[in-house]
Protein backbone atom coordinates (compact mmCIF):
# COMPACT_ATOMS: atom_id res chain seq x y z
CA UNK A 1 0.00 0.00 0.00
CA UNK A 2 0.72 3.34 -0.84
CA UNK A 3 1.90 5.98 1.52
CA UNK A 4 -0.28 8.61 -0.18
CA UNK A 5 -3.37 9.60 1.80
CA UNK A 6 -6.87 7.69 1.79
CA UNK A 7 -10.10 10.11 0.74
CA UNK A 8 -13.46 9.42 1.49
CA UNK A 9 -15.39 8.09 -0.90
CA UNK A 10 -19.26 6.77 -0.80
CA UNK A 11 -20.04 4.95 1.82
CA UNK A 12 -16.35 4.81 3.28
CA UNK A 13 -14.74 7.24 5.69
CA UNK A 14 -11.17 7.47 6.05
CA UNK A 15 -10.73 8.32 9.94
CA UNK A 16 -7.85 7.20 12.59
CA UNK A 17 -8.80 5.08 15.36
CA UNK A 18 -9.22 6.36 18.57
CA UNK A 19 -6.13 5.96 21.32
CA UNK A 20 -6.50 4.10 23.99
CA UNK A 21 -7.01 0.70 25.75
CA UNK A 22 -9.65 -1.79 24.04
CA UNK A 23 -10.97 -5.43 24.64
CA UNK A 24 -11.43 -7.65 21.92
CA UNK A 25 -12.11 -10.97 20.99
CA UNK A 26 -12.00 -12.95 17.67
CA UNK A 27 -15.11 -14.78 16.13
CA UNK A 28 -14.91 -17.83 14.08
CA UNK A 29 -17.51 -17.98 12.04
CA UNK A 30 -20.62 -16.49 10.14
CA UNK A 31 -21.01 -13.00 10.47
CA UNK A 32 -24.73 -13.59 11.90
CA UNK A 33 -23.32 -15.10 14.71
CA UNK A 34 -21.51 -11.56 15.82
CA UNK A 35 -24.50 -10.47 17.78
CA UNK A 36 -24.11 -13.40 19.64
CA UNK A 37 -20.02 -12.92 20.32
CA UNK A 38 -20.65 -9.16 20.98
CA UNK A 39 -22.90 -10.22 24.03
CA UNK A 40 -20.56 -12.60 25.23
CA UNK A 41 -17.47 -10.23 25.39
CA UNK A 42 -19.72 -7.65 26.73
CA UNK A 43 -20.83 -10.20 29.56
CA UNK A 44 -17.57 -10.89 30.34
CA UNK A 45 -16.44 -7.57 30.56
CA UNK A 46 -18.93 -6.53 33.18
CA UNK A 47 -17.81 -9.66 34.94
CA UNK A 48 -14.26 -8.35 35.10
CA UNK A 49 -15.32 -4.69 36.39
CA UNK A 50 -14.45 -2.93 32.79
CA UNK A 51 -16.07 -0.06 31.89
CA UNK A 52 -16.67 1.13 28.23
CA UNK A 53 -15.69 4.53 26.96
CA UNK A 54 -19.51 4.83 25.60
CA UNK A 55 -22.72 7.24 26.98
CA UNK A 56 -26.62 7.08 26.39
CA UNK A 57 -27.71 9.19 23.85
CA UNK A 58 -31.81 9.82 22.59
CA UNK A 59 -30.33 7.47 19.37
CA UNK A 60 -29.01 4.89 21.56
CA UNK A 61 -25.41 4.15 22.64
CA UNK A 62 -22.61 6.40 21.32
CA UNK A 63 -19.29 4.67 21.52
CA UNK A 64 -15.86 5.99 21.19
CA UNK A 65 -14.75 2.81 19.51
CA UNK A 66 -16.26 -0.09 18.76
CA UNK A 67 -14.96 -2.14 15.88
CA UNK A 68 -15.46 -5.19 13.73
CA UNK A 69 -12.13 -5.49 11.96
CA UNK A 70 -12.89 -8.43 8.96
CA UNK A 71 -9.85 -10.74 8.95
CA UNK A 72 -10.90 -13.02 6.20
CA UNK A 73 -11.07 -12.12 2.37
CA UNK A 74 -13.96 -13.53 1.09
CA UNK A 75 -12.24 -14.05 -2.39
CA UNK A 76 -10.05 -17.11 -0.70
CA UNK A 77 -12.61 -18.11 1.15
CA UNK A 78 -16.32 -17.75 0.19
CA UNK A 79 -17.83 -20.28 3.04
CA UNK A 80 -18.60 -17.26 5.43
CA UNK A 81 -18.90 -19.96 8.36
CA UNK A 82 -15.00 -20.17 8.04
CA UNK A 83 -14.81 -16.12 8.71
CA UNK A 84 -12.72 -14.79 11.56
CA UNK A 85 -13.79 -11.03 12.34
CA UNK A 86 -12.42 -9.19 15.72
CA UNK A 87 -14.28 -7.17 17.94
CA UNK A 88 -12.09 -4.11 19.19
CA UNK A 89 -14.52 -2.18 22.16
CA UNK A 90 -12.87 0.88 23.62
CA UNK A 91 -12.48 1.04 27.31
CA UNK A 92 -13.31 4.02 29.89
CA UNK A 93 -9.91 5.79 30.97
Amino acid sequence: MSDAALASAGDVTVSTIPAGRYVTTVHHGHPDELADATGELLRWAAAEGLTFDRHDTDAGDAWAGRFEFYLTDPAEQPDMAEWDTELAFKLAG
